[in-house]
Formats: structure tokens, sequence, C-alpha cells
């Protein structure tokens, strides 16, 4: 394993993504011939414990790390309705596992979901995600973004449905991510903000009393 790998985790106490100060690498190789990297150390800012995987696939594709310790789920720093967060978190904890067909599976989930919210009329989340497009809840960016995660459409529980690989189940994730924090985050605080500054200028446009 080479030693110039630069290794993070999200440590939380920092709560943070940090760098992980390396105390002792393992190498593993299994009968499949993938080989798993194990870089153990501490948080560069407060000494926490971390353990991080790698593993290497037989083609020889770039390894992507995993955090084992402390095991942790991606933060969710604004509010959801009980049902997307239920779903989330549940394909969070898939991640968690590195169970990457069931997280691609969570994911599509979610998606439908969040677009049945929004868009009740549509099933099928690519319908929803261009619903949304049409009604100015997401950009076209963010639109083209879902529509090249087709896949998620075909990725299912049958034995001859299409798998999902530890980079497609990343991407989804990342999608998904950006989607809840535009619609449940950044929309609010939009809103908010726009509040505040029609009550300021109603405010300032308000009649001086007489003295």
């Amino acid at each position: 394993m080479s030693t110039q790998r630069s290794s993070s985790f999200y440590c939380q106490a920092c709560r943070m993504q940090v760098q992980l100060v390396h105390q002792g690498e393992h190498s593993y190789q299994q009968q499949d011939g993938t080989s798993k990297d194990y870089v153990f150390g501490h948080c560069a800012r407060c000494n926490r414990v971390g353990l991080v995987e790698y593993e290497h696939e037989t083609d020889g594709a770039a390894a992507e790390p995993r955090q084992l310790w402390p095991s942790v789920l991606r933060p969710i720093d604004f509010e959801l309705p009980p049902r997307v967060m239920e779903s989330y978190q549940e394909t969070l904890r898939c991640e968690a596992a590195g169970a990457w067909m069931a997280t691609a599976v969570m994911a599509r989930r979610t998606l439908e979901v969040v677009v049945r919210e929004f868009a009740p009329d549509h099933e099928r989340f690519l319908d929803g995600l261009r619903a949304l497009y049409t009604k100015g809840l997401i950009s076209e960016e963010l639109c083209r973004w879902g529509e090249e995660l087709r896949f998620l459409g075909d990725v299912g529980v049958l034995p001859t449905d299409p798998k999902a690989s530890h980079q497609d189940a990343k991407e989804a994730l990342e999608f998904l991510g950006a989607l809840l924090e535009t619609l449940y985050h950044l929309r609010e605080k939009f809103r908010r903000m726009q509040a505040r500054r029609q009550r300021g200028r109603l405010g300032a446009d308000a009649p001086e009393r007489p003295s």
C-alpha cells in the first residue's frame, strides 16, 4: 500500500471531515482477487481514533475509502419530513454497511418519496424530477444530474435486475443529498430571507407618526 495516500475521516468530536494521521496499516488479499487496505490513525485536530478501509477492484480501479470507525452517517443539518427522513436514514445505514446494491435501491426509494411530495401525479422519479424543474423547484442542472442516474430506475432486488457498484451508489447519494438540501433547506432559507426583507421594506415605507 502506498504511504503517499492522504486519508481523512469524519470526526464526530470535531463535527467535520478531518485529516487522519496514520499510525498503522494492514493489507488483506481476498479469494476473489480483490484486496483491502486498512488505515488506522487519529484525528489531526483532537486525536480521536479513526479507521478507514480501501477496497481495490480486480480491474485496477482506484480504491474508494470507507470509514469503519467511528461508524458515522452523513450529518443532516436541516429538517426533513418524517417519511423522507426515515427512507434517507435507511439509505445511509446501507452505505455505512458497505451494501452498495441496497444503498442504490434505498436511494431510489427516497427519491420517489421526495418527488411524490412535490409532484404526486408522477410515480417514476425521473418524471417527477422533470416536473420539479418545470415548476421551478430545482435547477436545470440538478434535473440533468438526476437524469444521468436513470440506471436507478432499473436497479431492483431480482437476480436478473442490473447491479449497482460502489461508484453508482456514491453518485446516487451525492445527488440525493443535493436534492434534499435544495428542496428542504435552501428554498426555506430563501423564503425566510424574502420575508425578512419584505418586513424591512414595509417598515421603511410606513409613514412617520406625528409627534
